[in-house]
């Protein structure tokens, strides 16, 4: 089986790739973008998966991701707009940056991961997959591995932040990781 990832993120292709074994993985072409203007994750990742669809060959599926940061003490933002949360052209840094001010002296920093996956086949055929992980904002960043809310992120049950965890660890507990695990019993691949 043939996957195409409907993301110019590499951060993205390389979490992804091993979490949906089995298939072969490859990237967008150079160059793709979506302007994610859905109101919901699952909206943003239809968008993106409609529109690599018709660039790709029928033996391919096209699988688009969609995450976002809610976080309980912000009303569930950042969400949708998790990606640009500090002004659409800012870096993971100014996002966690931008995270860390709101959050200053708040003493409920539980928040949680949310990651919704869309396949669709050359036929019109559509496959979801949806994860969810709970942690913590830090009150600092900690570890340079992954990309993102990772650095400021700490999942329930641990004490490594996101960006602490090797790509295998992350991943085994991750949104990403859960929302793969549905994607890939949907569409028959080996856990």
């Amino acid at each position: 089986m043939k996957i195409v990832l409907a993301t110019g993120n590499p951060g993205k292709v390389r979490e992804l790739g091993p979490l949906l074994g089995g298939a072969q993985i490859i990237g967008a072409p150079e160059g793709f973008n979506v302007e994610e203007t859905g109101t919901t994750l699952f909206q943003n990742a239809l968008l993106k998966a409609n529109a690599l669809r018709g660039q790709v060959g029928p033996e391919a599926i096209v699988v688009a991701d969609d995450t976002g940061l809610a976080v309980r003490a912000l009303g569930g933002r950042p969400g949708v707009y998790s990606a640009r949360y500090a002004g659409e052209n800012a870096s993971y840094a100014d996002n966690c940056n931008l995270l860390l001010q709101e959050l200053d002296g708040a003493d409920d920093r539980a928040a949680s991961f949310v990651c919704v996956l869309v396949a669709l086949d050359a036929e019109g055929g559509m496959k979801l997959g949806c994860g969810v992980l709970p942690g913590t904002i830090t009150t600092a960043p900690h570890g340079e591995g992954g990309f993102g809310y990772d650095p400021v992120f700490v999942p329930v049950g641990s004490s490594l932040s996101l960006a602490q965890m090797t790509l295998e660890a992350k991943g085994a507990i991750s949104h990403r990781g859960r929302a793969a695990y549905c994607l890939r019993a949907s569409l028959g691949l080996a856990a």
